[in-house]
């Protein structure tokens, strides 16, 4: 979808605020600076801050990149293996994430130690799975079957990023490439609990 001019102008708005809510954050703490304090650092005025967030944990967290239509359609059709297509809306996920990978990392020294920014991912995530839900819901008969792997995507994303910050030289693909190997593992010993010695090759067509 090609934004206008305006549409982008407001994105860009949007991030700068956000970058100068996390940049405070990072020298001051989230809790000692103000929304004043953000709207100045960004150059806009208060009245114009509370246009794009409706507080300064809002602000911190920003606009979370979402999965997109495209992505999603490809979780409606039941063209081909569904852990193939989860894995590939994953993929795309996480180059996306790439592009921020300083936003990121503030975001998540934030979450760390406000309980209320944490809130608001949280409505976000939820929004996200419940979307998921809905396109994987095409692919099955049963809604909790729909609903877990719509949390496994979102799970998957978050164990990833954890990784990412906690492990040295490691990129958000091949945290993301870690974490996949070790749940589809676990998948595959929850299908066959007495046989946990399957062979590689022998992906569950049920689970993810």
């Amino acid at each position: 979808m090609t934004l206008s001019l305006r549409q982008k102008r407001r994105q860009e708005t949007a991030f700068e605020i956000q970058r100068a809510t996390l940049e405070m954050a990072m020298q001051n703490g989230l809790e000692n600076i103000t929304t004043d304090d953000i709207a100045a650092a960004s150059g806009v005025s208060t009245r114009t801050f509370f246009n794009y967030y409706a507080n300064k944990e809002a602000a911190a967290i920003g606009h979370p990149p979402g999965f997109s239509e495209e992505d999603k359609e490809i979780l409606r059709q039941d063209s081909g293996s569904i852990a193939a297509d989860i894995k590939q809306l994953l993929d795309r996920h996480m180059e996306v994430l790439a592009k921020d990978e300083d936003i990121l990392r503030m975001v998540g020294k934030v979450l760390r130690s406000n309980e209320k920014a944490r809130g608001i991912l949280d409505g976000f995530l939820t929004a996200e799975r419940n979307e998921l839900t809905a396109a994987l819901r095409k692919r099955t008969d049963n809604l909790q079957t729909a609903a877990a792997l719509a949390t496994f995507v979102t799970d998957t994303i978050g164990k990833a990023i954890y990784l990412w910050e906690h492990e040295k030289d490691l990129s958000l693909g091949a945290a993301l490439d870690v974490v996949w190997e070790g749940l589809i593992g676990a998948s595959r010993l929850l299908l066959s609990p007495t046989n946990s010695s399957l062979n590689g090759d022998e992906v569950p067509k049920s689970l993810p």
